[in-house]
């Protein structure tokens, strides 16, 4: 009962938080995400305060990703100003502490204009009223019809929309030391049998091997992305089956995916640090030429991760192979641009307009967001724009400011501004493109938001336990349903699938 009625405190604490911020003073979840006649009568006037926008003095951005104050964000912000004439208030904030600093925000009305949300949190924000309902701007603005219909499917709520996307979510592929199958006489791995041989290979046969396969796995429930081998489309996060909202760790598959987990961690194929394992460390060991099978995101990364190991090994190669017989890649969800509803209307509508659409208008504003600043960031070499060294590193190449740009939701209209991108970018793209399936922003659910953090909990706790071989998977599935009931996870479906 204590446990109960402290999970009831804390959603109604963080409702509290959020209380209040529409612009037209609607907070609830039918309100803000679930209703649609009120926004949809209003069309004519969001069309008439896009039209009559004005130029903001001044924007306050709140950011959690992207450049860091080593690359000359500095720059950037001046760069920035002198192009629009816009004040520029950008705050980096680190990934631990964003989300606590935004509810916080809220608390004290000091919440930024712009900010950007995640698909967890877009849900939760938008039921609240606390971002403004953006949809009749981007149709307004022609934004809409610039960037793929299925991206914008993929985070519409209730038919609304109340986020733009940054770029074109990226997903994890498989990076594999390509030099350790060659030494071996393997071809890359196309069954999970043959991946199993691989990795254990690696173990027994590569001297200078001391992490078969590395995963950041305790970190989120997003755990299939890292480690689809073994998940083979299994997931321990909400998911969707046949159209409906289910609980992934209650599927029939969920016993077959942790058996594998916890057979290859007891054969010591599996980095032994799994249960704290953070990305950072992750990254850290490839680099050090230890690992040969790391799950990490498509494009830049694969680039990255080639570079990085071949300053440590320089006779190191890298390829991202297919996902292998019943693996699935998985995209992140979207992350979204939004606007803060303690907004008036017409403080919205310049946001958007001079900030957000500014971002992605296909020539200098999007050139900016992309690649930053020219000659401190990019340099100009005929119709190519060629990325200078970076600031923070001279020894690599800078790749992007906000944008990544060969992610960007819409191509540039401006001719001369074409990159040559490295093969280890290209090649792991190609994998992202041929192979991944998208995840989808969660619907509306008080319940759910109310019992994430415990669930997300028990969720790992489990997995954890059974990886380890302190109970069966079947023990560990059978206990996962018990306490997930008790914290109310079918209330949660219920309310999602109604407000999908």
């Amino acid at each position: 009962m204590k446990k109960q009625i402290a999970m009831l405190l804390a959603a109604a604490s963080f409702a509290t938080l959020l209380a209040g911020c529409g612009a037209s003073g609607t907070t609830s979840s039918e309100g803000a995400a679930g209703s649609t006649g009120s926004a949809s009568a209003s069309a004519e006037t969001a069309g008439n305060a896009y039209e009559n926008a004005a130029k903001p003095e001044s924007i306050t951005w709140w950011v959690h990703d992207g450049m860091k104050l080593e690359e000359g964000t500095d720059l950037w912000v001046e760069e920035f100003e002198k192009k629009t004439g816009i004040g520029m208030d950008l705050q980096i904030i680190d990934n631990n502490e964003y989300y606590t600093k935004l509810e916080l925000a809220y608390a004290s009305d000091t919440v930024p204009d712009t900010f950007d949300l995640d698909g967890a949190h877009l849900g939760t924000y938008a039921a609240q009223g606390a971002i403004a309902d953006l949809t009749d701007l981007v149709k307004e603005s022609g934004l809409y019809d610039k960037i793929d219909p299925a991206l914008w499917d993929s985070l519409t709520l209730n038919g609304r929309i109340y986020g733009v996307p940054r770029e074109v979510p990226s997903a994890c592929v498989t990076y594999v030391r390509k030099d350790w199958l060659d030494r071996l006489g393997m071809d890359v791995p196309t069954t999970y049998d043959e991946f199993i041989e691989m990795l254990t290979r690696f173990k027994n046969e590569i001297p200078e091997c001391t992490v078969p396969y590395t995963a950041p796995a305790m970190e989120n429930v997003n755990i299939a992305q890292n480690m689809a081998e073994f998940f083979q489309g299994a997931t321990l996060d909400y998911t969707k089956v046949d159209g409906v909202w289910v609980d992934g760790m209650a599927q029939d598959n969920m016993v077959e995916a942790l058996q594998r987990v916890q057979d290859a961690y007891a054969a010591g194929l599996i980095d032994t640090e799994v249960v704290t394992n953070t990305t950072s460390a992750c990254r850290d060991e490839w680099y050090s030429g230890g690992v040969g099978v790391f799950a990490y995101w498509g494009g830049n990364w694969g680039e990255t991760l080639t570079s990085r190991v071949k300053q440590n090994v320089p006779e190191a190669e890298v390829v991202a192979i297919p996902p292998i017989e019943g693996a699935t890649y998985l995209y992140s969800a979207p992350s979204v641009q939004v606007i803060s509803s303690k907004l008036s209307e017409e403080e919205i509508a310049s946001i958007f307009k001079y900030f957000i659409e500014y971002a992605h208008d296909g020539a200098e504003g999007q050139v900016l967001f992309q690649s930053g600043v020219e000659g401190v960031h990019w340099a100009q070499d005929g119709d190519k724009l060629v990325p200078q060294p970076s600031l923070s590193n001279p020894e690599e190449t800078f790749r992007k400011a906000w944008i990544t740009p060969w992610m960007s939701t819409n191509p540039l209209t401006v001719t001369d501004k074409n990159m040559d991108l490295e093969p280890a970018i290209t090649e792991s793209l190609a994998m992202v493109d041929a192979y991944a399936q998208p995840l989808y922003v969660f619907p509306v659910s008080e319940t759910r938001t109310m019992i994430n953090s415990d669930l997300t909990t028990t969720r790992l706790n489990v997995f954890a336990r059974v990886m380890m071989g302190q109970m069966s998977p079947e023990e560990g599935v059978a206990e996962y349903k018990a306490q997930a009931e008790a914290l109310g996870v079918s209330t949660a479906l219920e309310e999602m699938n109604a407000n999908s």
